[in-house]
């Protein structure tokens, strides 16, 4: 592997390469990783990186993020969007079809690639909300569908998934042609009952109309329908609802926001700390992150839903905030601290997105993408949220300090971002499809 010549070198690096960390030198050529080992067997390179001792970690997947753009590129567009994610380390994106208009068959996934093409600097991958026919479910999976997504909660197709067969039915086929659903889980019914009894200003009725048990029984209901399918639940915030799908076979993720901050910071932060599901209780959050400690959890994602701070501000304040420039940083203090080994980290973030969602990404390996984030575990770093590039320059992280910091982020084996600054072109992302349509090749 020490043959030819090699486009990018990363010398003096720390990696974290089949389940340990290694010290020596990482080969870039063609986009791909062409040599991990002793810098002194490693090819000549045209352009080197000197690592200075940093830690190499698999480009991370975030397989919850709003993009916005199109009808909403007032909160965020594809180049902010993207370009928050490189300098989060984050390398690979997942959007939402909660999109204007919204993404519901093939035609409209793949308009909204093109669009995004031109723009991005990390890659993306796009759901689809089911389509109003089954049968659009097909050129959904030909368009590089990554999965799709349903707002249990609050329909958001023209199908009928309100009716339990239905909604099996639905998400059978999706199966059968490689989909995975994945499900924002809350009740609408119990929504409905809490808010008929909800009181005080917009985030106190908010909060009381979207209690735990409206997560906890979304939970069992589709537990009950659909035990054993590929589903995904988003977002848990309860532990009560982690357990009940855990137990249906589902992967399930949970959001930094929901591991490490409780509902007591609605009276500090009012509408800046608002998201749905709501931030829970001290407890909730304790034991939920005793599940990230011990392994209960399948991804972590960051649930990015920015929105403009005049919104956030206003008298209706939309539940969400940005989180792609927070979410790293967030988990590499629980390693630097080692309440979370690294290995898990990497399982959290990296491969076990890809495995749920059957990407060729996640992996630092011979022959694979080169989707690198280059991390100091020592640096000490206070979150700022003025400095984000996302267009949503707020955050109930604001001010805290942590320890551990993405310092360069590489996509596609080019430099995307370097201490504090995005330096890749927009462009530089690719549109990404899952392994059942394709692989690397774009939508």
């Amino acid at each position: 592997m020490g043959q030819g010549r090699a486009d990018l070198a990363i010398k003096n690096v720390f990696v974290f390469y089949g389940g340990s960390v290694l010290k020596g030198c990482i080969c870039i050529s063609d986009g791909l990783i062409a040599y991990v080992g002793k810098e002194a067997n490693a090819p000549k390179a045209d352009a080197v990186i000197r690592a200075k001792g940093l830690l190499a970690l698999p480009g991370p997947i975030d397989v919850h993020v709003h993009l916005r753009d199109e009808g909403q590129a007032y909160k965020e567009d594809f180049f902010t969007g993207t370009s928050s994610a490189v300098a989060g380390g984050i390398t690979t994106v997942l959007d939402m079809p909660n999109t204007v208009p919204p993404v519901d068959s093939g035609r409209r996934l793949l308009e909204r690639a093109r669009k995004a093409r031109k723009a991005i600097v990390a890659n993306v991958g796009f759901y689809s909300l089911f389509p109003p026919d089954l049968e659009g479910l097909v050129e959904l999976a030909r368009a590089g569908a990554v999965g799709i997504k349903v707002y249990f909660h609050q329909p958001k197709t023209k199908l009928n998934i309100s009716d339990p067969e239905k909604l099996r039915e639905a998400v059978l086929a999706a199966n059968e042609l490689g989909l995975p659903v994945a499900f924002h889980a809350e009740d609408p019914l119990l929504i409905e009952a809490s808010s008929a009894r909800a009181e005080g200003g917009p985030v106190e009725a908010f909060v009381s109309s979207h209690p735990p048990e409206a997560e906890v029984s979304a939970v069992m209901t589709l537990s009950n329908l659909l035990r054993g399918l590929k589903v995904h639940i988003c977002h848990i915030s309860t532990p009560e609802g982690l357990r009940e799908a855990k137990k249906a076979g589902f992967t399930v993720e949970a959001t930094p926001h929901h591991l490490f901050l409780t509902s007591d910071a609605h009276a500090r932060l009012g509408p800046l700390a608002l998201m749905d599901p709501p931030l829970r209780p001290e407890g909730a959050v304790r034991d939920l992150r005793e599940a990230l400690y011990s392994g209960l959890l399948d991804v972590v994602a960051s649930d990015h839903a920015p929105h403009s701070l005049e919104e956030k501000m206003g008298p209706n304040p939309p539940p969400g905030i940005p989180g792609l420039e927070t979410m790293l940083p967030l988990l590499l203090n629980e390693v630097a601290e080692r309440r979370l080994p690294l290995a898990e980290l990497v399982r959290l973030l990296c491969a076990g997105p890809a495995d749920i969602f059957g990407l060729d990404r996640g992996r630092l390996e011979l022959g694979g993408p080169a989707d690198l984030v280059l991390v100091d575990l020592k640096a000490k770093t206070r979150i700022r949220a003025t400095d984000f590039k996302s267009k949503a320059k707020y955050s109930p992280f604001d001010g805290l300090e942590v320890r551990g910091l993405p310092v360069i982020t590489v996509v596609n084996g080019s430099l995307a971002f370097r201490e504090g600054e995005v330096v890749a072109e927009p462009g530089l992302g690719s549109v990404i499809r899952p392994l059942r349509a394709g692989g690397r090749a774009e939508a």
